[in-house]
Order: structure tokens, then sequence, then C-alpha cells
């Protein structure tokens, strides 16, 4: 059995060596299988999953049987056969169901518990085992949820790529013009954005389609592929930084699953607009942040000017970060006052490499067509207008807001447009602006309930954890850490709240505009945790304990049986 955890060991030295490259590759091989999409898995995709999982079942029955003892050549053949056979049995009940969605989940989460059973006594490795196995099964729902939502499903401002507004529509003029709009951005819809993840993506659809030779509508369904690397890739972040602050058991592995498996990070692996990369580049910015914090080193400080200036070149708001980092930068300097000459050379090489990268396309579109630097599109007030209500909108909490735990649309057949901001994030936070009762079998919405209403109190806890941790000061993060969440945090909020009263419509409360603060309630959790197995234990602080540990483990299986439900009929 050591022999077997060493090789485990060596895995994941392997895979943590390089672990974005590793998911990145991972994405781009399952690509050819399905190109985003379940429709597009041809009977040869299909025939070679079911093939790799025959094999894998295989050789894990061979395993077991060397390990206990008994590998006989006749032992062996006989297992083989009945496992041969149990998986032609199970590969003909899926090609004869119309819930290809869940076995394809069911086929990739039974290894990761097999991983799981395998690894169990392992003590010494446990966090590691448990970590990749969050990470794994985040992947697989994600996955799924690419699989039976198209780029054209559950999108904000996408449009087509037939036509020339939209997101979709930008990403198409890149690629057939090969260079970006030499035109005034505001006279088409969303072609204000800078051009960063527009500009990926065409590269990704030219690769597929002119290098590859996938058909157009293959290539530019692929592009969701492209957005579950995002995703995967800011789990992989998260772990980094937990680890980073030395969190280790729960503290480590429970606000990990609350990030990995957050319903706003599943629905985004979907979406092909450009929140993902900038979400993504503005959770990186975090990490790195608090690695220049504990060495601030020039070498430190400049990736963090390279993820700021992307991710500002993905998605302007993603600078929301910058004054929490700033307010990092005035305390080093505080700090370290004899060492100014030094500090002030690494600020200056930070504002040479992140200003040109995050401001250079609001500088050419203010000097070339006069173009506000924050500019937004008003969409007036025939459609999603709330701003008759400006009181009410804040201190409405009435339970008409709570008579459905799905957004409201007018124009979508409600009663009302969602008013409220801090109704309107906690509900699409968990299911978006597009999920429904419709899109539950039979209507049924037992499970969606249930998870709308944990995760608002798990939403409200954190909040109140982010106040009382900067007052106390028996926790395992460092002051500045500390002032860095709380400071992300407010900053964020002023301006999300800022930004709902400045376009006063439903769509503008949109939890994808503040999306990377989830990682501030991470670490909320990861810090409570860790203070609450510290000290003196009592029966009373075990309850607590495990009440809150099955709480963050119902809301990681509700989100993904919702999710599932989702794609029932798929």
């Amino acid at each position: 059995m050591q022999k077997t955890y060493n090789r485990i060991n060596t895995f994941y030295n392997a895979v943590g060596a390089h672990p974005f490259w590793c998911a990145f590759l991972l994405c781009v091989l399952l690509t050819p299988l399905c190109f985003g999409d379940v429709i597009n898995i041809t009977d040869g995709g299909y025939m070679l999953m079911c093939l790799v999982y025959i094999l894998a079942c295989c050789a894990g029955v061979i395993y077991l049987i060397k390990k206990a003892g008994r590998s006989s050549r006749l032992a062996v053949g006989a297992a083989l056969a009945g496992t041969l056979m149990a998986g032609l049995a199970l590969i003909k009940l899926f090609r004869g169901t119309e819930h290809h969605i869940i076995w394809i989940f069911a086929g990739m989460v039974v290894p990761v518990l097999l991983f799981g059973a395998l690894t169990f006594r392992d003590r010494e490795n446990s966090d590691r085992h448990r970590a990749f196995m969050i990470m794994a099964a985040s992947f697989s729902i994600k996955l799924c949820y690419v699989l039976y939502t198209s780029v054209y499903t559950r999108q904000n401002d996408v449009g087509s790529f037939g036509g020339k507004a939209g997101h979709a529509g930008y990403i198409e003029y890149i690629l057939k013009n090969r260079n970006l709009p030499d035109f005034d951005p505001r006279r088409v819809l969303q072609y204000y954005h800078p051009p960063l993840h527009h500009t990926i993506s065409a590269v990704w659809i030219y690769i597929c389609e002119e290098v590859f030779g996938a058909s157009r509508n293959h290539a530019r369904e692929s592009l969701q592929m492209l957005m579950l690397f995002y995703s995967a890739a800011a789990v992989i972040v998260v772990y980094k930084l937990l680890r980073h602050f030395g969190f280790k058991g729960r503290a480590l592995l429970l606000p990990l699953a609350l990030f990995a498996f957050h319903p706003s990070y599943i629905l985004s692996s979907g979406a092909i607009n450009n929140d993902q990369l900038s979400n993504l580049l503005t959770v990186l910015t975090v990490l790195l942040t608090m690695r220049w914090c504990k060495k601030p080193t020039l070498r430190n400080i400049i990736p963090i000017a390279f993820s700021i200036g992307f991710a500002m070149m993905a998605k302007l708001n993603a600078g929301i970060v910058a004054p929490a980092v700033a307010v990092m930068f005035l305390w080093q300097l505080i700090k370290n006052q004899k060492q100014l000459k030094y500090f002030m050379k690494q600020f200056c090489i930070f504002g040479v490499i992140v200003f040109p990268l995050g401001l250079w396309w609001q500088v050419k579109n203010k000097i070339l067509y006069n173009m506000p630097f924050d500019y937004v599109p008003n969409i007036g007030t025939e459609h999603q207008f709330v701003g008759d209500n400006i009181f009410g909108r804040l201190t409405d909490f009435s339970p008409k807001q709570f008579s459905t735990v799905f957004e409201c649309f007018e124009q979508y057949g409600d009663s009302y447009d969602e008013y409220n901001p801090i109704v309107a994030i906690l509900k699409n936070s968990v299911f978006g602006e597009r999920i429904d009762v419709e899109n539950f079998p039979n209507g049924n919405v037992i499970v969606p309930t249930l998870l709308f209403w944990l995760g608002a109190i798990l939403a409200v806890l954190a909040v109140v954890l982010t106040v009382v941790f900067i007052f106390k000061k028996s926790t395992k993060l460092p002051l500045y850490a500390k002032i860095f969440f709380a400071g992300y945090w407010a900053f964020a909020m002023y301006y999300f709240f800022l930004f709902c009263y400045l376009f006063p419509n439903t769509c503008t409360q949109n939890f994808r505009y503040i999306q990377p603060l989830l990682v501030v309630g991470v670490m909320q959790y990861a810090m409570f945790f860790d203070e609450l197995e510290s000290g003196e234990d009592s029966k009373l602080k075990k309850v607590f304990i495990n009440g809150l540990t099955a709480a963050l483990a119902v809301f990681a299986l509700l989100s993904v049986v919702t999710y599932l439900l989702v794609g029932w009929y798929f």
C-alpha cells in the first residue's frame, strides 16, 4: 500500500508543478470528444468513453485482486469476465436512456469515489487526497453543465455568431477581420469592452476551425471548453490561497468545496462572455498580492501588475480589486519607511506595467472617439427599470420577494421586476437569470429551494464573519490579510451598489459583477473553522463544528443535484 501512496504522491508532484497547464491540457483533450455540447458526441466518442470506463474498471479489479493476494489466473480471469459483462450491461443501459448527462457524471465521479476509498487510510496526505477529489468532482459537474448548455443558453449579452452585436459578434468581428474594431465601439452593443477575452476566443475558434478542421458550429460551441478551463483554474488558485496561509483539515477542505461547487462558478463554466477570464485573473490577483505582502520583492510585485492589467483588459470593472491592493502597498510602505526608495522603485515599475495594460483601450477610444473611460450603455426605462423605488430597493424585504427563489422579470412572465439588489444577488448567484421552475423535472423545486435558503444563510454568516475577524486578534491570518479581504469586500460592494443606482435596471443587479468576492467568504470560513478547532473542546463547540460542516457539505451536494436536475433530459 505504501508503494501505491508513493505513486499517488509522485502524480501530485507532477501535476502540482504545472497545475494550470494540466487543467488546460485536459480541457483541450476533451474538446474533440464533445466540442462543448452533448449533441456533438459521436457514436465513436461514446464508444471511446465506454471503453475507457471498462478498461479502468478492469485495471481496478486486477489491482484489488493482487492486493488481496489472490493473483491466480483463474481468479483474475473470472473477475475480469464479470467486470466486462457488468460493464457491457451498464453501457447498454447508458446508450438506451435519455439521461446521458446523469450517466456521464456518474462515470466521472465513481472513479473519484474509488480513489477516495483507496486513499482513505493515508492520514498523512489526507488533505491532498480530499482536495484532489473536490477539484475532480467539481470539474465533473461543470463539464456536465457545459455539455447540456449551448453558447446561446443562459448567456448574458452574447447575441449570436451570425449577427454583429453582442460578445459573439465581437468575437466574430475579430475572427473575420483579423483586427480590433476600428470605429467608435459605442456603435455596436458590447464592443465597448476591452478585447482580451474576445481576442483569445477568436484565436481558439481559428485554431479549431482552420488548423484542426472543425466545423463552424463545433468550433464556436467549443468555446465553452475554454470557459471550463477558466472555472477550473479559479478553483486551483483558491486552493493555493488556502495553502498559502497554512490552513489544514476542515479549514482547508470545506471552504475549498464551497468555492468549487458554488453554483455561480458552475454557471460561469458555460458562459462565453468576458466575465470568466476577468474573474479568474481577479482571484489570481488576490493570491499574488498575498504572496507579495509576505515577501515584498520586485519579483513578486510584477506578476500582480500583469494580473490586474490583463484582468482589466478582459473587463474594466476588474479594477475594483485595485484599491485593496493599493492599501497593501501603503501598508508595506508605512512598515518599511527606511526602504522608501526601494518600494517606490517597485511601485513605479508596477505602474509602468499595469496602467498601459489595463487602460490602453479606454485611452485609445477616449482620444479617437471621445468615449468616456467608464462608459456603460444605458438600456433606458422601457425594460427592467426599477429606479422609481429608491428607498425600497434597500429596505424592502417583503415576503412577495421570496415567494419564488428564482429572479423575477416581467418580460418572462413574472409579476414584477426584481428591484432589491441584495435579494437579486442572493437569487442569481445560485440560479443566474434564466433558470426557473420549468427547468426542473415536473416543476419540482424542493432541491433548488433548499439550496437557495442554505446559500442565503451561509452568505449572511460570511458577511458577519468578515466584520468579526477584523477585530479578532487570535486568527491565523495576519492583520494585513484581514484588512485586504475586508477592504476588497467593502470597495466591491460600494461600487456594486453605486452601479445599481446609476443604472437602475434588474439586469445590473447580477452577482457576476462581484463574483470574485466569493473568495472573501471562503477565507472567512477557513478562519472560522481554524478558530473552532483550536483551543479547548466542549460539547457545544463540537455540535457547532459538525453542524457547520454538514451545512457546507449539504450545500455542495445540493448544488450538484440542482445542476444535474437542470440537465435531466439531456
